[in-house]
């Protein structure tokens, strides 16, 4: 590409340098950038990868808006034990299907164990593992506006 798309970025838990670049690019709606950053994203199913990197950011961002000191949380948690379930119905059944094995971790649930969702992802078609990034990318750009 031979253009930026210049953003700051809220999320600091999508740490992967492509990861962070996609984002900017679905806020910037380019998509010519998005084509090839999300042909990236499904293609890197590694940990410590764009998609991994993504789910993370999702995950955190959303565990913190979840989080209501009338309904207290323990940890570890499945991703989809903790949603609002007006937030489950919303994603799609390939997403729900990763949230049910992607576990949150941590005291305060600062963590995210991804391992489980990432193997699914690759037992699963690129157009499922599409769906799924849509849900996440959709997610990421509503906390970011």
């Amino acid at each position: 590409m031979g253009h930026r798309h210049p953003s700051k970025l809220k999320n600091s838990e999508v740490s992967h340098a492509r990861a962070r670049w996609l984002l900017r690019a679905e806020l910037a709606c380019c998509a010519e950038c998005c084509t090839e950053g999300n042909r990236e994203a499904v293609a890197d199913l590694a940990e410590g990868g764009v998609f991994d990197s993504l789910i993370t950011g999702f995950v955190l961002a959303r565990v913190q808006r979840w989080y209501s000191p009338s309904r207290p949380q323990r940890y570890p948690a499945t991703v989809y034990s903790i949603a609002p379930i007006d937030q489950r119905d919303f994603w799609q059944p390939t997403t729900q299907h990763c949230m049910r094995v992607c576990v949150v971790e941590g005291a305060r649930g600062t963590r995210v164990d991804t391992r489980p969702a990432l193997k699914e992802l690759t037992l699963m078609s690129v157009r499922d593992r599409t769906l799924v990034l849509d849900d996440i990318i959709d997610g990421l750009c509503e906390d970011e506006t």
